[in-house]
């Protein structure tokens, strides 16, 4: 049977419209040989190619190398403080946090037109790692053996917070927190809420430890005497108090709880026979002898779900986003691995 011009051409319209339909979910979706074939030579070019056995992982087409993983896990020793030797445990778990970078990276490359420009805020954050060296040039040191220089580390740094950006940008509809829902949880905890009753409370200290006890109480009550009289608290517990974290503010001490984390409950600041509100007060601990001056008492409570609205809603988005920041790359490397575009080779 022979067909017609026009039905030969829509035969080829078809045929055209399939193949223009892989393509692009090849190149946007499933990353699949043209997206490989495609990225094969910036792989090579930029020197990160890698035989798949050799290398410890290749997302999408794109090789984790070991130089990668060991300058990877040598930086991230340095900003936890850890020393540099490592279990086997936890360099899975850098290369694994190297993989999900890898995802993130290449999901981030094709919404960057979308995405703020955060060089500015990278530079700020180079500049606060670089005030934890012993000087500038131990900084500028460490960047050279791992292979950056200040430039290229703030580059890493922009992109890695543009990766953030995307990342909560995917997750902003699961981490909506509505009011009915905070105040739910509210009612669940509200009694793990309660404020133990507490007040201000101010001292100046005289240590007996390795002292003569009489002499010492002879000291604060001489002390005791003078502020009495009238001399100013703040002063005189800045000249005599030995309490060093407390005497530079003024003897201050803050706020002080009536609970388990009392620090000295010896101290006669709640119950029958609290220290007079206001009143220098003389008072001995297993430490030495105290010169207090407390505020008045206030009462254990509960706060209202206004006081604490705000704080409970970011709690609650702080864990939602941790459980949809899981998910999302669990899904991810799930899908990943289906499409047999991630290899894991854990030496």
């Amino acid at each position: 049977m022979k067909l017609s011009p026009l039905r030969i051409f829509s035969i080829k319209l078809a045929m055209f419209s399939v193949a223009l339909a892989y393509l692009a979910v090849d190149l946007f979706v499933w990353h699949g040989p043209v997206w490989n074939a495609l990225h094969a030579g910036e792989q090579e070019a930029s020197g990160v190619a890698e035989d798949a056995v050799t290398a410890p992982a290749r997302v999408y087409g794109e090789s984790i190398s070991a130089e990668q993983l060991a300058r990877y896990t040598a930086e991230q020793n340095w900003l936890r403080d850890r020393g540099t030797d490592i279990t086997p445990g936890q360099r899975a778990g850098y290369l694994m946090d190297m993989v999900r970078e890898a995802i993130l990276r290449i999901r981030t490359r094709y919404n960057d037109k979308n995405l703020p420009d955060f060089s500015a805020a990278a530079t700020e954050e180079v500049e606060r790692l670089a005030s934890r060296a012993r000087d500038r040039d131990d900084f500028e040191r460490w960047l050279s053996s791992q292979g950056y220089t200040r430039e290229q580390y703030t580059r890493k740094l922009a992109l890695f917070m543009k990766m953030r950006a995307q990342l909560e940008r995917a997750l902003a509809p699961h981490c909506l927190v509505r009011d009915e829902d905070v105040a739910k949880h509210y009612e669940l905890i509200k009694d793990d809420l309660r404020i133990p009753e507490h007040r201000e409370v101010r001292h100046i200290f005289f240590a007996t430890l390795d002292k003569n006890p009489d002499k010492v109480h002879a000291r604060a009550a001489s002390a005791l005497r003078r502020l009495r009289a009238g001399e100013d608290f703040a002063a005189l517990a800045r000249r005599l108090s030995e309490d060093d974290a407390s005497a530079a503010a003024g003897g201050e001490l803050g706020v002080l709880y009536n609970d388990e984390h009392l620090a000295l409950p010896e101290l006669p600041l709640f119950g029958e026979h609290a220290a007079p509100v206001d009143e220098p007060t003389l008072a001995r601990s297993r430490w030495g002898w105290h010169i207090l001056v407390a505020g008045p008492t206030q009462p254990s409570r509960i706060p209202s779900l206004d006081e604490t609205r705000e704080s409970l809603r970011s709690a609650i988005r702080s864990a939602q986003y941790e459980l949809a920041v899981r998910a999302w790359f669990e899904e991810a490397i799930r899908e990943a691995f289906s499409k047999k575009h991630l290899e894991i080779h854990v030496n």
